[in-house]
């Protein structure tokens, strides 16, 4: 087994260590073109979980400020952001899963081949 492979594959078994910094390091620091191609393909694998966890992370921000301006303006607050939260929180927890099965059989994938 050559080093380029070995080293393409940790791009994707990176998912269970570090999942965004190491496929982002080797795809700036490495000269390999076989090692940027599989940081590249890593690197989106991990970042599609990043999406929806975003949107949760504002959705829940937007919550707290309506329950925080809630208490000084004596109005009950709304909490229609409920269903909004636990399916961001779904298609999160739906997304990392798939993302984590991808990596380990890409990363399979590229120490076979």
């Amino acid at each position: 087994m050559d080093n380029p492979r070995l080293i393409a594959s940790f791009n994707y078994f990176s998912i269970l260590f570090a999942p965004v910094l190491f496929p982002l390091i080797l795809l700036l620091a490495s000269g390999d073109g076989l090692v940027r191609r599989h940081a590249k393909r890593a690197l989106a694998i991990q970042l599609l979980p990043a999406v929806p966890l975003c949107a949760l992370l504002v959705t829940t921000f937007i919550a707290a400020n309506e329950v925080r301006e809630a208490a000084f303006t004596g109005l009950a607050p709304s909490f229609g952001h409920a269903g909004t939260t636990v399916l961001l929180t779904l298609l999160y927890a739906v997304l990392q899963g798939a993302a984590f099965v991808w990596c380990t059989a890409a990363g399979i994938r590229a120490l076979k081949t």
